[in-house]
């Protein structure tokens, strides 16, 4: 290989790994001082969008250990009478599933399910659409909300986040580091105009669960 040939590749993993660490930085400093620690820091009268994720792996019984957490802060914020209303966003699967159980567990706010959430982005900018004048919190792992609000704030919605805690096992470890890739990807949707997954316009499909 030859010397200039060393030095271009040289500079070309210099430039991915500062473009890596950037990006994590930005979006991380999009949470400071915007994850609010118990229910009162949450504005009255907010939309709470609880982000989905697999309850079990795969096809097996084993726990996702992100998934119970989630319901958990969403219900101990629903409780506190802060929100008003429940968008419960992920995959059909994903927005059925976190609905029913918040409803068996006694939440009595309207919930509206989002089957078409099927990325993050895809639920910050389906919030927007359905929720433009509300102020949003977003429930999910920490390192998971800061993406939310680092969107949110590119999307001009005004959002705060309560986070989850972090789950027990390696798999919430393990999905916190694919969040690190995730965050430069968010970067790198947001050069492409933030196209949505599902082919599916941002303010049509929610539906209210019953």
């Amino acid at each position: 290989m030859s010397r200039w040939l060393k030095r271009g590749v040289g500079v070309l993993f210099a430039l991915a790994a500062f473009f890596f660490v950037g990006s994590n930085l930005w979006v991380w400093s999009a949470g400071w001082g915007r994850l609010a620690g118990k229910p009162s820091e949450v504005p009255v009268g907010s939309v709470m969008v609880l982000l989905g994720t697999d309850e079990f792996v795969g096809a097996t019984d084993e726990r996702s250990g992100t998934y119970r957490p989630r319901i958990d802060a969403a219900l101990e914020l629903a409780r506190s009478g802060r929100v008003k209303l429940i968008v419960t966003s992920g995959t059909e699967v994903h927005a059925r599933s976190m609905a029913m159980q918040l409803r068996a567990a006694g939440v009595t706010c309207p919930i509206v399910e989002d089957p078409y959430g099927w990325r993050t982005l895809d639920s910050v900018l389906r919030a927007k659409a359905y929720y433009p004048d509300d102020h949003v919190v977003f429930v999910s792992q920490g390192w998971h909300c800061v993406r939310a609000l680092w969107l949110a704030d590119h999307a001009s919605l005004q959002a705060t986040a309560y986070p989850a805690a972090f789950g027990d096992g390696w798999r919430p470890l393990m999905g916190s580091l694919r969040d690190c890739f995730a965050k430069p990807k968010a970067v790198i949707d947001l050069c492409r105009g933030n196209p949505l997954t599902a082919a599916v316009p941002a303010n049509e499909g929610n539906v209210p669960h019953r």
